[in-house]
């Protein structure tokens, strides 16, 4: 498995962009999310998407440079029609909307419709926390995508419906909860094919029901579908889902899941909170410090060597990969090879 420096794959990934006649500053947002998502080891929305770019480029349902227009606005909140633009443009776009609101109105909101993937959603909600603000996003996939089983159903009818949110520390990485109300991001099913490696027990079952561990499942006729998070209470990452459906698709007006006839992209819905307008940020920051630090010092359970917060694995995957490397599999690899 290849290794490269976050250098070398931005490098690559702008090449590529280059030889589609992509802007520069377009080329440079939708290469910054790619490449963070690998550096915080979210591999599954990372280069891999790469080809997935350049297919839907080429395919036309990417518009470079397609202009994000302002359907409905007031002091504290926007509805964007991204014109089925970046999704990595048009939700930097959104986050950075919400920051400048909130600065004004102490709570904002933007809503996204016709916007393609985004990729991974924690790094658009650290951009507020390097504000010093709280940001919320969730997203559904614009209607399509419907490769999650509700609670109690074998096919498909949600999409992997990701939350994020990330609460900046003073001096400290934020707190970043980044996760998909199913069991596992599709395309964390994508990197095991890659990878030739069974998936799990407990994230895909059959049309029958019935697990499945072999990832090619997940993309035959009729596909196999992941399950909601939770395991035996999986009713509750089921009811997740639904709330971050009807925020991303019913209140954006993207569309909530309705099946494979519709396009598949990403409804998005960004709140974000200005800490200093409920109190001084160095007192907020302290209590969380104290949070942290009490939930760390619980007797750890065998098997643990710490107790991490949300996000902090991917902080120390990003310090451990900056020093040793960010590891391609050698599938994405021979497919970016593909553009030279």
């Amino acid at each position: 498995m290849p290794n490269f420096t976050v250098e070398e794959l931005t490098a690559i990934c702008l090449n590529v962009f280059q030889k589609l006649n992509i802007s520069a500053a377009e080329a440079e947002i939708v290469t910054r999310s790619m490449v963070d998502a690998n550096r915080v080891g979210h591999d599954s929305h990372g280069v891999i998407h790469l080809t997935k770019y350049v297919r839907e480029l080429e395919a036309g349902l990417i518009q470079p440079g397609a202009s994000i227009e302002t359907l409905h606005e007031s002091a504290s909140i926007a509805v964007l029609d991204g014109n089925w633009g970046f999704g990595p443009v048009i939700a930097t776009r959104a986050i950075e909307l919400a920051i400048e609101k909130a600065k004004q109105t102490d709570i904002s909101s933007v809503a996204v419709s016709r916007c393609n993937e985004t990729g991974r959603l924690g790094g658009y909600a650290c951009l507020a926390a390097d504000a010093e603000m709280i940001a919320l996003l969730t997203a559904n996939d614009h209607g399509g995508g419907t490769c999650v089983a509700p609670h109690g159903g074998v096919e498909g009818r949600l999409s992997t419906n990701p939350i994020a949110c990330a609460v900046p520390i003073e001096g400290q990485d934020p707190i970043v909860l980044d996760m998909s109300t199913s069991v596992v991001a599709s395309g964390k099913i994508r990197v095991k094919q890659h990878q030739d490696e069974p998936v799990p027990h407990g994230w895909l079952i059959d049309t029958e029901g019935e697990s499945t561990t072999n990832a090619d499942d997940f993309y035959g006729v009729p596909p196999a579908a992941i399950l909601p998070f939770g395991g035996v209470a999986a009713h509750k990452g089921f009811g997740l889902s639904v709330i971050v459906d009807i925020l991303s698709g019913a209140l954006t007006g993207a569309g909530c899941s309705q099946g494979e006839n519709a396009r598949v992209g990403n409804g998005l819905f960004v709140l974000v909170i200005n800490v200093a307008s409920f109190r001084a940020f160095p007192g907020f920051s302290a209590e969380i410090q104290r949070f942290i630090e009490y939930l760390k010092s619980a007797k750890r359970a065998a098997g643990f060597d710490a107790i991490r917060m949300p996000g902090e694995r991917g902080w120390e995957e990003q310090r451990k990969r900056e020093q040793e490397g960010i590891p391609i599999d050698a599938e994405t690899w021979q497919q970016i090879q593909a553009f030279f």
